[in-house]
């Protein structure tokens, strides 16, 4: 059969997750205590948003490990009793429920070691993605290692076909947060697998697998979403028909710059977004907040960024999108969230009736699945059917 390529997008028009964004907090908590001026400071948090190599901070510390259990630091992460995993320098854990906590530590059950040894005084950190590894060793599901072309250089992604009898001509996109890796939809891959549709879950620019940026910057999305169509050309010369977008955090802000910039002339079917970054100034202020950064540091910082990135602060807010979107939404917030802004994601689906809203107290930044991943999985197969 042959295809034919999607229509050409038009240039680019002029414009933090607890654990992903974990840098950001510890650098700019270090920040309020250095003899610099406001400059300097709003320079240095700049940095941290948009720098790729910050240094990665592990705040919890192994107790004590016997017989499947663990005891941690008690942090607000570790006491939640969810699935989680407790990742270190050389390895990495699967945390089941919390058995008993006290006001300094935390005791879990550990599901699994999947990667190097747990000792007692190992530092480390609490990620939501929960599994490692790629489709077959960490879900069991088949795959094929594929590349992308993108603009910038090849760009590794997993095709995962569907696990029913039939495969549908539309495929799921995946696209992963700010510095998460690819196995963030891990924890989605078998609902979208039994779906019917192939599953791309790809990787964009300044991936530690992917071709970096000449500014070795994140861009929140403005220029990550170049990818995100490359990866649209890729599907569509495969044989897909339309694609489904899914989107986590700062991938889902990609996602809607994307939108921003593509007439897609009904191959775009449909969109899930996990508590999307909707607006980076509303995100970056909520974050200063909780660490007590004065005002004018974030002031100074948000005007860096700006200019690093050569954007508005009005087009780092995406809710004016709502109003040319066409096609059914899929969105999950948590009202708890205190990595990215929830209300402009609320106020976005507010916006818009071809958006359904999910919504979750407790859970945190791209926790839903965590919280509930059977009523997680159950609003994300309902809804990949009514498409």
């Amino acid at each position: 059969m042959t295809t034919t390529p999607p229509a050409p997008l038009p240039t680019i028009r002029s414009w933090p997750r607890r654990a992903a964004y974990a840098g950001i907090a510890g650098a700019a908590g270090l920040a309020v205590l250095l003899p610099t001026g406001t400059a300097g400071a709003g320079w240095f948090l700049a940095g941290q948003v948009l720098n790729v190599g910050g240094a990665r901070v592990y705040p919890v510390r192994v107790r004590s490990y016997l017989r499947g259990q663990v005891t941690l630091t008690r942090t607000p992460d570790t006491a939640r009793s969810m699935p989680l995993s407790f990742v270190w320098a050389a390895g990495h854990a699967r945390l089941g429920e919390v058995i008993s906590l006290d006001r300094a530590s935390v005791t879990r059950e550990v599901t699994e070691v999947t990667r190097g040894t747990l000792l007692p005084g190992i530092r480390g950190y609490t990620s939501g993605y929960v599994f490692e590894g790629d489709p077959l060793s960490a879900r069991g599901l088949p795959f094929e290692e594929v590349t992308v072309p993108g603009e910038l250089g090849d760009l590794p992604a997993w095709l995962v076909p569907p696990t029913t009898e039939t495969a549908d001509d539309t495929w799921i996109i995946a696209v992963h947060g700010r510095g998460a890796p690819r196995g963030e939809a891990l924890r989605a891959l078998p609902t979208l697998a039994e779906s019917g549709h192939p599953t791309l879950v790809v990787t964009y620019r300044n991936d530690p697998e992917a071709p970096p940026s000449s500014d070795n910057r994140f861009h929140l999305g403005h220029t990550e979403w170049h990818d995100i169509r490359s990866a649209l050309t890729y599907a569509r010369s495969r044989g897909a028909r339309q694609v489904i977008l899914m989107g986590w955090s700062m991938g889902g802000a990609a996602i809607l710059n994307l939108l921003r910039n593509w007439d897609h002339e009904g191959f775009l079917r449909g969109m899930v977004l996990d508590c999307p970054v909707v607006d980076w100034v509303a995100t970056l202020q909520m974050n200063a907040r909780q660490l007590n950064v004065p005002p004018p540091w974030t002031w100074t910082a948000l005007k860096l960024i700006q200019h690093r990135l050569g954007v508005r602060a009005a087009d780092l807010d995406y809710r004016p999108v709502a109003g040319r979107l066409d096609v059914p939404t899929l969105i999950y917030v948590d009202h708890d969230d205190r990595t990215v802004a929830p209300w402009p994601t609320i106020e976005f689906a507010q916006s818009s009736t071809h958006v359904t809203l999910v919504e979750t107290r407790e859970a945190g930044h791209c926790r839903g699945w965590n919280l509930d991943p059977s009523a997680y999985e159950t609003n994300l197969r309902n809804f990949l059917k009514s498409l």
